[in-house]
């Protein structure tokens, strides 16, 4: 009867040391070959190796902890229906499925490269640096929740038509949303100069905006030779939060310029913070850089610069208005109030504003 009892728990042990069926160990066979199916269940899955997944690998109720790399081939499928952690490095040149009601968080570093695909049916939070490559692609599905509590770069496409994205954290690159978003983050068009596109509403609701102008080149209708950062964007837009401006490339700023930052294909509501119609966003070397919120055609956001006013030649000029009423009571003519002159003159200049929060650099 002993002898029994122990060649029973032999083989139970054994069992579940087999490969797909163990609770807490290393998912194997690595690398997985095309064809192959790994089936993970039950919790404590982890992944402390390089592994390469060419086949199928499924994660259906427990757990999985990437604490190293993993790389999902071109000819790979990663379908998460429980919970997936990356703290380290995840590679996604194939399918790559967080399907209804699973959680994929990233605390590391999640890639979609160009021939990849991430499909989010559930709940994707990204705490670490989301890359989604130039023809990567990133669908969030109906029922697919978004959200971005660290760095985000898109040169791809982000399709999130019928989902939710939410950016508390960094957004950035030269890619394209599909569908509406809400951004309460920063948000960074280019990876130097360069511009954001957006098919839907955009809803700008904190954080800040950082634009670079090395230029005053749109790109003509390329907008890989941009030399300044905008926005292009088919719907409805609702600004707030704080306009960040940099100068870069040793680009000099010179009255009569203008940049076209937010081209609005809808409705625009709001203004950045502390920044009304034709306030001073900032002053680099002598010329003051201006805002409007009717531009373009006539709803469009732009940046517009006008020289600063040489203080001697302001004092010459009221040095004038104060001779022009004695010239004037000598041929009989009524005297003008030089202290009214002096006011209109100063009402003229450009309207000045202080920003705490502008970064400027010169």
């Amino acid at each position: 009867m002993r002898s029994i009892t122990a060649i029973t728990l032999f083989l139970l042990a054994a069992l579940l040391c087999l490969p797909g069926s163990a609770d807490g160990q290393q998912i194997a066979p690595n690398p997985n070959p095309l064809g192959n199916i790994i089936t993970l269940n039950f919790n404590g899955w982890y992944n402390n190796d390089i592994f390469q997944n060419n086949g199928t690998l499924e994660n259906h109720i427990g757990t999985l902890d990437n604490n190293n790399t993993l790389s999902n081939n071109v000819a790979g499928t990663l379908t998460n229906n429980s919970t997936l952690y990356n703290s380290s490095t995840m590679y996604n040149y194939g399918t790559l499925t967080n399907d209804t009601g699973g959680m994929l968080n990233n605390s590391g570093s999640l890639n979609i490269l160009a021939t990849g695909t991430l499909a989010n049916h559930g709940t994707l939070q990204n705490y670490g640096t989301l890359t989604n490559d130039t023809g990567g692609t990133l669908i969030n599905l109906p029922g697919g929740t978004l959200t971005n509590h660290g760095t985000l770069t898109n040169n791809g496409t982000i399709d999130t038509t019928s989902a939710t994205f939410t950016n508390n954290g960094t957004y950035r690159g030269s890619g394209h949303i599909s569908g509406s978003w809400y951004d309460h983050g920063h948000i960074k068009p280019g990876n130097s100069a360069g511009v954001m596109t957006m098919d839907g509403n955009y809803y700008k609701r904190g954080g800040s905006k950082e634009i670079e102008l090395g230029g005053h080149f749109h790109g003509g209708g390329d907008n890989s030779l941009t030399e300044f950062d905008w926005l292009d964007v088919t719907g409805d837009v609702e600004l707030a939060g704080v306009l960040d401006v940099y100068l870069i490339n040793s680009f000099q700023l010179l009255a009569g310029m203008s940049f076209e930052i937010l081209n609005v294909g809808g409705t625009l509501t709001g203004e950045y913070d502390g920044l009304d119609e034709g306030h001073k966003v900032g002053s680099f070397s002598g010329t003051n850089l201006y805002i409007t919120y009717a531009g373009g055609d006539g709803n469009d956001v732009t940046l517009f610069s006008r020289a600063v006013p040489e203080p001697t030649t302001l004092l010459l000029a009221l040095f004038g208005l104060a001779l022009l009423p004695r010239r004037r009571r000598r041929s009989g003519q009524v005297s003008l109030n030089v202290s009214l002159n002096a006011r209109r003159l100063l009402n003229q200049r450009p309207t000045s504003t202080t920003r705490s929060h502008a970064h400027l650099f010169f």
